[in-house]
């Protein structure tokens, strides 16, 4: 594999995940994005308030997060967080 690649998609993932980290505060939620990267039942708590939530597009980002998103294919589910300890 090519580092640089790999080390890109690594950048957008991380990238992704503050968008999403932003669009739920603007909703009223808050999102630890350390937590959300290493423990599952917590990531499934915010994708699923995402997926309540009354915005069409933060739907549409934890629909993709999720790995069901209509733009271009997203990450494995869950990619982004590690089974809690």
């Amino acid at each position: 594999m090519n580092p640089t690649l790999e080390a890109s998609r690594e950048h957008q993932t991380f990238v992704d995940l503050v968008d999403f980290k932003w669009l739920m505060a603007g909703v009223g939620w808050w999102v630890n994005l350390t937590r959300l990267q290493r423990d599952k039942s917590y990531a499934d708590e915010c994708l699923q308030r995402a997926m309540s939530s009354g915005s069409q597009l933060l739907r549409e980002r934890a629909a993709w997060l999720l790995g069901f998103g209509t733009q271009g294919a997203g990450p494995e589910p869950h990619a982004f967080a590690a089974p809690a300890a």
